[in-house]
């Protein structure tokens, strides 16, 4: 993607202070000609970003949030109102939702049942809003779960599946080009702690460039994300590997790929016009 065009779409989602969910239709409408995909990642990956400022979870904002909830119910506010909260907060409504559960059950020991952490418990009504004792609160926190986008359970739940989506479309075209490989797991069977998604038993070349391994990213990433990667991993893989390829689905700055490290192809898509490396012929006849 081009640097101007990103920046133009970064703006409207820096200026934006809504849900996340809004914002994604918002950008679909200013940006048309986009994929749907590619807007919803970098919104993804913004709205996180913040959360990492704004998310504070001091008893002060507990106890904030809390009185602002208490406060409504008390005036007859209709339901949605976490949702609101989180609209004018600008904190995702999961993530409020967390802060009131935590208050209304931080004394009940009961639902911990002797054991259980207060952590884990607010985890467990979030991720079945039918177990929390308040019917108010219950549905109030189902709402949230409908309208978060990001810190939803059934939202993580999704991201997972299509991170495996393509994960096995990766699959089908290595298989379909007749390269043979080693996915993630077996290579931990051999005791490798970080490991890409495929390692090439042997080699392939796309334009004089040598690809040892293919890494799959469900996701558009800008230069932060790609440098975020390399440090945790893009640079072990090449350092045990060689160099690889890595490819975002839903594409990336064009800036990344004008980077100087020479140990990386970036694509958003699996090449089809790859060069096989021939092993040499003592090794064949072996």
């Amino acid at each position: 993607m081009d640097k101007n065009v990103y920046n133009k779409i970064m703006n409207v989602v820096k200026n934006y202070h809504g849900l996340s969910k809004d914002c994604l239709s918002l950008v679909k409408i200013s940006f048309p000609s986009i994929r749907p995909e590619t807007l919803s990642s970098i919104i993804s990956n913004e709205y996180q970003k913040r959360m990492k400022y704004k998310y504070v979870k001091t008893s002060d904002t507990i106890n904030r949030y809390y009185n602002l909830y208490r406060d409504a119910l008390n005036r007859g506010d209709p339901p949605g109102i976490i949702v609101q909260l989180s609209k004018d907060s600008g904190i995702c409504p999961c993530l409020v939702a967390k802060l009131i559960l935590q208050k209304s059950y931080v004394e009940d020991t009961s639902t911990a049942d002797g054991s259980g952490k207060l952590g884990s418990i607010v985890q467990t009504y979030i991720r079945d809003t039918n177990l929390i004792p308040d019917p108010r609160l219950a549905y109030e926190t189902y709402l949230c779960t409908i309208y978060d986008d990001l810190y939803s359970p059934l939202v993580e739940i999704m991201k997972a599946s299509l991170g495996q989506e393509y994960e096995i479309k990766l699959h089908r075209e290595l298989v379909s080009l007749g390269l043979a490989f080693r996915d993630e797991e077996h290579l931990r069977t051999y005791g490798y702690d970080k490991t890409p998604d495929f390692k090439l038993d042997i080699p392939v070349a796309l334009n004089g460039f040598i690809i040892n391994w293919v890494e799959s990213k469900a996701l558009f990433a800008n230069d932060e994300l790609h440098e975020e990667y390399f440090r945790n991993q893009y640079g072990s893989y090449c350092n045990r590997f060689g160099p690889g390829l890595v490819i975002y689905w839903f594409g990336f700055v064009e800036t990344i790929i004008q980077s100087r490290d020479q140990r990386l192809l970036i694509k958003d898509h699996f090449p089809t016009d790859v060069v096989h490396i021939l092993p040499p012929k003592s090794l064949k006849e072996n």
